[in-house]
């Protein structure tokens, strides 16, 4: 199953989006693909690079709390 709106800000994705290289993809662990819209590709990007998930299907992925430096 591919969600077409972007969890973050609830974008739609169109046909026309999917021509093109603008929006990015998380592949969830039950086989679908999450899309994130292009705006929100750019703020997450530090997620992206460091291999976090960018949002859960429904909603924006939950922070992890810092953990205090023994």
């Amino acid at each position: 199953m591919n969600r077409t709106a972007c969890p973050l800000c609830a974008l739609e994705r169109t046909p026309a989006d999917a021509a093109g290289l603008a929006w990015s993809s998380q592949h969830e662990p039950d086989g679908s693909i999450t899309w994130i819209c292009p705006t929100c590709t750019r703020a997450q990007l530090w997620r992206i690079e460091a291999l976090l998930a960018i949002a859960t299907p429904t909603a924006p992925a939950a922070p992890v709390p810092a953990r205090r430096a023994a």
